[in-house]
């Protein structure tokens, strides 16, 4: 049985990664605007949990193939390569145990047959009339017109709507397929579309007790020199002693062996069964007088909720988010690690007129949000 559609999304979608929960969370709302719940096909990598995001709109395992009017593609960064000479390559599973694996993830026979064919004819596991990509991040390609590059390319020359999040998405597509995409910026900086305006204040730190520092880490397997930044990070508590630390995790799933390392440490995790976003959010205010996070969402979503935030440079789009948020943020590189308690120090000098910097940042963001939404909702109204 084919599995057809009206619209389908598709993006970098868990659930269980808090930014691509957020961002999904957001597409869902835009989407219900102008289609129905049940006209509404998203592909995600756990369609049972994810029907805890939304129990109304049609969960499909992340490529079984859809055939759609309109297919989207959003949700942050989905085309890039790392290049690295350390990290080993996954094994793969004998074909009867991978055949098993499918079945549990809600996959149909027809589902692994239509979806090869419709690979090798198409380039694409999945039939839409009409494409987009909306505000999404492109590159680095680290190494070169590899596997990565060639899917990214073959879904730009197939669009007929583009738009990126930020100028280097904007080059590095324009130089793939002499497109040039409409430029926006990540849809979350549009706080109306997941906000609670409880938020809407600016912690003072207890100055009787030692200052909290709350580090979002990540597993790491793309490249060394990532690698080198994430185990430099795991040993900011024993090597700044003058702060507590707490270790978050936006994806307890990809993170397995990060939280592993972290036993005997202050730990929070997201979990998407047992929190809302701003309820996960209020617990990293709660705990915490600074947050330094190598996630772009650890930076967005942080700053958004008025808690001092220091970017780590461990990939391009860290920068990237940064210069969303310029005067909120502050912005370390990776190989100068060395520097981040100076900016801890600083971060906590911080007072009301913080928050003054946050609410200006956003509000120039919020407007580009806003514009994105305006231009794929008139496309939306055009080819539908």
């Amino acid at each position: 049985m084919l599995r057809r559609t009206k619209v389908y999304l598709r993006g970098a979608y868990g659930p269980g990664n808090l930014g691509d929960d957020v961002l999904l969370l957001c597409m869902i709302k835009l989407l219900k605007r102008q289609f129905k719940s049940n006209d509404i096909s998203i592909s995600i990598n756990d369609v049972t949990a994810a029907k805890h995001i939304d129990k109304d709109v049609n969960w499909v395992p992340l490529n079984a193939p859809v055939f759609s009017d309109v297919a989207i593609l959003g949700g942050g960064g989905q085309f890039f390569s790392f290049f690295s000479k350390s990290v080993t390559k996954t094994e793969r599973s004998d074909v009867k145990s991978w055949l098993i694996k499918k079945h549990q993830q809600g996959y149909t026979f027809f589902d692994l047959l239509i979806g090869f064919i419709l690979r090798k004819v198409l380039g694409i596991g999945y039939k839409t009339k009409k494409l987009a990509t909306f505000c999404i991040g492109v590159g680095p390609f680290e190494n070169g017109r590899d596997d990565e590059y060639i899917r990214a390319l073959k879904i730009f020359e197939k669009a007929d709507f583009l738009s990126v999040r930020d100028s280097k998405s904007k080059i590095q597509v324009s130089e793939m397929c002499g497109k040039i995409p409409a430029q926006f910026v990540d849809i979350t900086l549009n706080r109306e579309l997941w906000y609670d305006k409880k938020q809407d204040f600016f912690k003072q730190r207890n100055l009787n007790s030692k200052p909290v520092v709350g580090i979002v880490i990540r597993e790491w397997s793309l490249n060394d020199s990532g690698c080198r930044v994430i185990n430099e990070l795991l040993e900011f508590d024993k090597l700044n002693p003058n702060y507590d630390c707490v270790y978050i995790s936006f994806y307890k799933k990809y993170d397995k062996q990060i939280i592993d390392r972290l036993k005997g440490k202050k730990v929070l995790i997201w979990e998407p069964k047992e929190d809302t976003v701003n309820s996960f959010l209020t617990k990293m205010k709660q705990s915490c007088d600074v947050i330094i996070s190598t996630r772009a969402h650890g930076v967005l979503l942080s700053t958004m909720v008025y808690i001092p935030t220091i970017a780590v440079e461990i990939e391009q789009k860290i920068k990237v988010v940064h210069q969303m948020m310029p005067t909120s943020t502050k912005l370390v590189k990776g190989d100068s690690l060395d520097l981040l308690a100076n900016n801890v120090e600083l971060c906590l000098n911080y007072d009301d007129e913080y928050k003054k910097r946050v609410d200006n940042d956003l509000q120039k963001n919020s407007i580009v949000a806003k514009a994105s939404i305006v231009k794929l909702e008139e496309w939306l109204r055009n080819v539908k």
